[in-house]
């Protein structure tokens, strides 16, 4: 958790002056992970832990996947996210990532999921003069045993600005 802190700020100290904890680099891939050439087989292609990481570090939008057992699993750490993370989260109870008067939902939404009759739950808020479209789905298996959950967060403050057509590239040299 102390590690976390230099990235979002002190929730209830100021800020500790003699302990230093080592900076979390943005998109550092933890060392027992890291490989050349290992990579891992997808139902579309094969990609290595690298690439994975890049990949989804790279997408315009902030991913968290929370697994069967309620716990935060991964997080995506894009240069813009939105609502801030810190490697403190992994392993956590997703109801702990949250303020009490939210849990009833987090757990609504879980129980949706879970029992299989509902698989989208998607909210959109005013968070810093932006518009922040914030989604949930539900991740099953091949046979439909419920395996998790998929937040999806995204500004869409420019793309609801959007008018008419653009189809050509306008940045050519």
């Amino acid at each position: 958790m102390r590690s976390g802190e230099e990235e979002i700020g002190y929730s209830w100290i100021g800020i500790a002056t003699s302990v230093k904890a080592p900076p979390v680099a943005k998109g550092a891939i933890p060392k027992l992970m890291k490989t050349e050439t290992q990579e891992i087989a997808l139902e579309t292609g094969s990609l290595s832990v690298e690439q994975i990481g890049l990949l989804l570090n790279s997408l315009p939008l902030d991913v968290t996947f929370v697994d069967e057992e309620d716990r935060v699993r991964f997080y995506s750490r894009g240069e813009k996210r939105i609502f801030p993370r810190t490697p403190a989260v992994i392993g956590r109870k997703v109801q702990n990532c949250h303020p009490p008067k939210s849990i009833a939902i987090v757990n609504k939404i879980i129980d949706g999921f879970r029992r299989g009759t509902k698989d989208v739950a998607e909210f959109w808020i005013n968070f810093k003069g932006r518009l922040v479209h914030i989604r949930y789905f539900a991740v099953h298996d091949g046979k439909g045993k419920y395996k998790g959950v998929l937040e999806v967060v995204q500004d869409i403050t420019d793309i609801q600005r959007l008018e008419g057509e653009k189809r050509l590239l306008d940045w050519m040299e």
